[in-house]
């Protein structure tokens, strides 16, 4: 679960962590070894079959995960699926969103010394911003799926194979 490209130094054999604070260092930084122990602790290939389940059952028909953190690039989705999720977890789970509007998030590494996550996602300080997910690949280039107010309204937005989400985002945003 520590092999996957970008680990972080904070996540070591060894070490005792909680679920929450995977949750939390897999969504503020995109770690992708947080994101392999929070499938390790139910069992990869359960935990897989878990969220291709969710899937179905959330209608995105054209969506197949392959590994829990996004760096398989067979991994499929569509924008309208990965709208149905941001709007199932706006929904039933804000709590997640709430998530990644935090830069404020801190843990020990080995040595002892304290480490900041910065947040990756550039939209967390923004007051529209209500909370998503970005992600990148060469093969896939940027990506995100996200919940912004926009005349006191929640609207998803989503972004797939961008040269530059930040900007896409923003002019999505000026035609709303």
């Amino acid at each position: 679960m520590l092999a996957p490209a970008g680990n972080s130094p904070v996540l070591y054999a060894g070490r005792e962590i909680d679920i929450i604070t995977l949750l939390k260092a897999a969504l503020i930084q995109s770690s992708n070894d947080a994101a392999e122990a929070l499938a390790q602790a139910a069992g990869k290939e359960k935990f897989l079959a878990l969220m291709n389940q969710k899937a179905a059952e959330l209608g995105m028909k054209n969506t197949v995960f392959l590994d829990p953190c996004g760096l398989n690039p067979e991994n499929k989705s569509t924008p309208a699926d990965l709208a149905k999720l941001v709007a199932y977890v706006y929904r039933d789970h804000p709590e997640i969103l709430a998530i990644v509007k935090s830069n404020d998030f801190w843990l020990e590494d080995e040595s002892g010394a304290w480490m900041k996550f910065q947040n990756v996602n550039n939209f967390y300080p923004l007051a529209a911003f209500v909370g998503g997910k970005t992600g990148y690949l060469p093969e896939a280039k940027q990506a995100i799926a996200s919940v912004f107010e926009v005349k006191g309204k929640p609207v998803a937005i989503v972004v797939l194979y961008s040269a530059n989400r930040q900007n896409d985002v923003f002019r999505i945003l000026e035609k709303l």
